[in-house]
C-alpha cells in the first residue's frame, strides 16, 4: 500500500464503526493527529516506513474504531425527558382545569391555545436535545451580535400593551444562554477577554431595562454573577485567579452602588419593598395584591377547595389569578398539599439538573447547564415569593405558567439535556488555555 494512503485507510476502517455521526466528527480528526504525531516521531528517530510503523503501533482499525464506538457514545436522557414533559403537561391541565368554571373567559387559557403551546414545547424540547450544542461557542459572537439586533427590532416594532413592547419580552428572556456562548469566546485572551466578558452583559441589560422587564434582568444578572464566578475561580482569563475574582468583585461592587443609588433616589423601589412586606399600609394601592393573596390562602385548606367569603367571586377578587397569580389559585382550589408536592416535583427537577451539571466535563455544557439551573430558579422564586404573598415582583413559573414561555423554557430545558447526552464528546473539544492541544489528543487516545 502506497505511504499516504495507509493513515487514511486506517482511519476510513475505525471510522466505520463509530456509529454516531458527531462522535465521529470529533474523534477521527484527534485520531488522524495522533497517528500524524507518531509518524513524525518515527521519523526524527530515523525509521523508515514511519507511517506503517505508526499505524502498526496504534493497532487494529476494527478494535480501536469499536472502542472508541463505546466510549463515545450518546447518553440517552430520557428520565430528564419524561420529567419535563409530565411538568409541563401538569402546568397545561393545571392552567385549563383551574380557570374552566370561571364566569371570566381569558384569552391565553384557552384549551387549544394551552394544548398547542404544550405541543410545540414538546418540539422545541427534541429540537433542543438532538441539537448539537458546539454551535453555540463555535458561532456565539455571531449568535450575540444577531441576537442585539433582533431585539432591537422586535423592541422597536412589537405591538405595545400596557406601554411594554409585547413580544420583546420573551426574546430577552433568551438573554442569559446569549451572555453564556458569549461568556465562552472570551476564554485565554487575558485582561481583554476578561473585560469583553464584563461588557458583553452591558447592552443585554439594557435591553431588559428598556423594555422594561425586571424579571429578565434579574435572571440576567443572577447568570451572569455565578458563570463569571466560576470562570474566574477556574482562571479561564489566564490573568490569575485572585486577580480576576478581584477586578470581578470591583465590577460587581460598582453594579450593586449604582442600583443602590438609583433605588435611594428614586424610592419608587423602596415603596414597593415595604409594601410588599407590609401590604396593610396600601389596601388601595400596591398592597392591593398582597392583601387579597394573603386573605386566600388563610382560606385554604391542606385538601380540597376553601372557603371563599368575598362580595365578588373568586376570578374577579384575585389579582392575576390565571396568570401570575395560578399558584395562589391552586392552593385555593386543590390545598396546600399539591402545591407542596408540585413544588418537590420541581425542586426534584432542578436538583436532577444539578447534580448532572457538576459532573460535566465539558466547559461549554457546564455553563450552558449552570445557566439553565439558573434561569429555571429565579423566576421560580419570583413566582413561589408572589404567591405567598410577598408581592414584590410578579413573575410566571417555569413550565407551569405561560403558553410562551413554556415553549422557551422547555427549549432551555432541551439544550441543558443536549449538553448531558453529548457528554462524552464535548469534553475533546474543551479548548483551555494551560494545556497543549497534543496533550488534550492524547488524553482521548489513551483512555482507549
Amino acid at each position: 500500500m502506497p505511504e499516504p494512503d495507509r493513515i487514511r485507510t486506517y482511519l476510513e476502517t475505525a471510522g466505520e464503526q463509530i456509529r454516531w455521526e458527531r462522535a465521529r466528527r470529533v474523534v477521527i480528526p484527534e485520531l488522524r493527529q495522533h497517528l500524524e504525531d507518531q509518524r513524525d516521531a518515527f521519523a526524527a528517530e530515523g525509521q523508515e516506513e514511519a507511517e506503517r510503523l505508526a499505524v502498526e503501533e496504534m493497532g487494529d482499525p476494527v478494535s480501536v474504531g469499536a472502542e472508541l464506538d463505546r466510549i463515545h457514545r450518546p447518553k440517552p436522557q430520557c428520565g430528564l425527558l419524561a420529567l419535563t414533559a409530565v411538568f409541563a403537561l401538569a402546568g397545561t391541565v393545571l392552567r385549563v382545569w383551574l380557570t374552566a368554571d370561571w364566569t371570566d373567559t381569558y384569552q391565553n387559557l384557552d384549551p387549544l391555545r394551552a394544548g398547542l403551546a404544550f405541543i410545540l414545547g414538546c418540539g422545541a424540547l427534541l429540537a433542543g436535545y438532538f441539537l448539537d450544542i458546539s454551535c453555540l461557542g463555535h458561532y456565539a459572537g455571531r449568535i450575540y451580535l444577531g441576537f442585539l439586533a433582533v431585539t432591537l427590532l422586535v423592541w422597536r416594532f412589537s405591538p405595545q400593551v400596557n406601554n411594554v413592547p409585547f413580544y420583546a419580552r420573551y426574546v430577552v428572556l433568551c438573554a442569559p444562554v446569549v451572555y453564556a456562548a458569549w461568556l465562552y469566546t472570551c476564554r485565554a485572551k487575558g485582561w481583554r477577554g476578561l473585560l469583553m466578558a464584563v461588557l458583553g452583559g452591558v447592552p443585554l441589560a439594557l435591553f431588559c431595562c428598556w423594555i422594561p422587564y425586571m424579571l429578565a434582568l434579574v435572571s440576567l444578572l443572577a447568570v451572569g454573577f455565578v458563570l463569571m464566578l466560576m470562570a474566574c475561580w477556574k482562571n479561564w482569563f489566564g490573568v490569575g485567579r485572585w486577580k480576576s475574582l478581584t477586578f470581578f468583585g470591583v465590577c460587581v461592587a460598582g453594579i450593586i452602588a449604582t442600583v443602590g443609588y438609583w433605588c435611594l433616589r428614586s424610592g419608587h423601589a423602596v415603596r414597593r419593598l415595604a409594601t410588599a412586606l407590609h401590604p396593610e399600609t396600601d389596601p388601595l394601592g400596591m398592597g392591593w395584591y398582597g392583601l387579597n393573596i394573603r386573605h386566600s390562602l388563610e382560606i385554604s385548606q391542606w385538601w380540597g377547595q376553601g372557603n371563599w367569603d368575598g362580595a365578588y367571586p373568586y376570578e374577579m377578587a384575585m389579582p392575576l389569578c390565571e396568570s401570575d397569580s395560578l399558584l395562589t389559585t391552586m392552593i385555593y382550589r386543590l390545598g396546600w398539599l399539591p402545591f407542596l408536592l408540585l413544588i418537590l416535583m420541581f425542586v426534584g427537577l432542578v436538583g436532577c439538573l444539578l447534580v448532572r451539571c457538576l459532573r460535566q466535563r465539558s466547559q461549554l455544557g457546564q455553563f450552558l447547564a449552570v445557566t439553565v439551573v439558573m434561569m429555571l430558579s429565579v423566576p421560580a422564586l419570583f413566582s413561589v415569593a408572589w404567591n405567598l404573598g410577598f408581592t414584590w415582583n410578579g413573575g410566571f413559573f417555569p413550565l407551569l405558567i405561560g403558553n410562551v414561555t413554556t415553549v422557551l423554557y422547555m427549549g432551555f430545558m432541551g439544550l441543558a439535556l443536549s449538553a448531558f447526552r453529548g457528554d462524552s464528546i464535548l469534553r475533546d473539544q474543551v479548548c483551555n488555555a494551560d494545556y497543549h492541544p497534543r496533550y488534550r489528543i492524547k488524553v482521548s487516545i489513551q483512555r482507549l
